[in-house]
């Protein structure tokens, strides 16, 4: 028997922990109806040592669950054969297969054949056809506190109450049966997104090892001719002076940052698989973070109008930089600031234990299938653009943990929040 990996056998685990609460309740109940109520003749110091085993290792199960370790198919085989035995058991205390609430050997049989279909629900279906069989031979008969010689009505009181329970222990094993299939099929439908989240995540990541192989490639083959911009820009620019020539000399110093600013992202893009900025990762103050994002974006775009807000950032929160973090936020204030005629507006803020960061713009926004698909595919509004800077934006940000949502403003625009988790 394999071993359940998934979330949610845990949560079926706890859902047996309750059903066997309520069958340890109802049997104690219908006991006591039995005895004093219906004057019934029942063993009752043998059923009362039943159903505190079935209190004690229910307590186990509970314990089991609490600590966190896995659950497996065989631990759910076991806790039904348990429950199988032990409503047998109670059976024969009580009549066997004359008593009225027999019905309740379905509710296992049901619940193993959602949960661990194949050889182990046959084995549970034979044992308790087994088990049902040597009950309408074997059982300790009930008896009333009744002269059958008074009248036949003992005999039709009898036969009354025979049918009045089995109606309930029908009625009861219908809703409890009805109970857990529902919710079982719902964790079915959990599982079953749960797998097709993780496969679209598995396509991201494969789509983003191809973006950065291409990035890699890109990055070396563009190194040479680099280079040799960079020596005939030097030469090109070289004696100009500021007095002289002002405009030239502050044209001369732009190139020259802008070539060294290439520089510097393409020795980023050449470190195809990300050990090294990986390895760079530290804490730092939330304050810290942003204000470093924000200067190198602004040393990016210096005309570009903005309006910032930033809300009290608590010094005692931090969260874990990379810079790929950093320049995904610069990718999306880049995207802004392109799409806008206006100053774009710029929120900071904590909000439960996270960075909350909105840009707004008033660009001509997402269509809902763009908002709907982004993260999914790239695709851009821009007439140049291929789209990718947003696609890894958004993969990069949910990779770390993080999360991102698109919506449209009223005035026209799009909001985009940032969620980073913090420390």
């Amino acid at each position: 028997m394999s071993s359940v990996t998934f979330s949610g056998s845990t949560r079926i685990l706890r859902q047996l922990y309750f059903l066997r609460n309520i069958t340890i309740t109802f049997v104690t109940v219908m006991t006591m109806m039995a005895f004093f109520g219906l004057k019934i003749n029942l063993p009752v110091i043998p059923l009362s040592i039943i159903i505190l085993i079935m209190a004690v290792t229910n307590l186990i199960t509970r314990i089991f669950i609490d600590s966190g370790k896995p659950i497996t198919e065989k631990l759910i085989f076991f806790q039904l054969l348990l429950e199988i035995f032990s409503f047998s058991l109670i059976l024969y205390f009580s009549g066997g297969a004359t008593n009225p609430f027999t019905f309740f050997y379905l509710i296992p049989l049901a619940i193993s054949a959602t949960v661990i279909p194949g050889l182990s629900t046959w084995i549970l279906t034979s044992l308790t056809v087994i088990l049902y069989s040597l009950l309408l031979k074997y059982y300790v008969p009930l008896s009333y506190n009744m002269m059958d010689h008074q009248t036949g009505m003992a005999s039709d009181g009898q036969f009354s109450q025979h049918v009045s329970g089995m109606w309930f222990g029908f009625l009861v094993s219908a809703i409890l049966v009805t109970w857990f299939i529902t919710y079982l099929s719902k964790e079915l439908k959990q599982r079953e997104q749960a797998i097709a989240d993780a496969r679209q995540r598995e396509l991201r990541d494969q789509q983003m090892v191809t973006l950065g192989t291409l990035a890699a490639g890109t990055a070396h083959e563009l190194g040479t001719p680099l280079a040799s911009l960079a020596i005939i820009a030097g030469e090109i620019t070289n004696g100009y002076s500021e007095k002289s020539d002002p405009e030239l000399f502050e044209n001369q110093a732009i190139l020259r940052n802008q070539i060294q600013r290439c520089k510097k992202i393409l020795s980023v893009l050449s470190d195809s698989t990300g050990e090294s900025r990986a390895d760079e990762g530290y804490l730092m103050p939330v304050v810290d973070f942003f204000d470093q994002v924000f200067n190198s974006w602004h040393e990016q775009r210096p005309d570009t109008h903005y309006i910032k807000k930033v809300d009290s950032l608590q010094t005692s929160f931090q969260l874990l930089f990379d810079k790929t973090i950093s320049q995904a936020l610069i990718n999306l204030l880049n995207n802004a600031a392109d799409a806008s005629n206006d100053p774009i507006e710029i929120h900071a803020a904590i909000d439960k234990h996270q960075l909350l960061i909105e840009i707004q713009d008033n660009g001509g926004g997402f269509s809902e299938e763009q908002i709907a698909m982004a993260g999914e595919v790239s695709f851009s509004n821009k007439p140049d653009g291929m789209g990718i800077g947003l696609f890894l934006a958004i993969t990069t940000i949910r990779r770390s943990g993080g999360s991102i949502e698109f919506q449209h403003r009223q005035s026209g625009g799009t909001s985009t929040f940032v969620r980073l988790a913090l420390i």
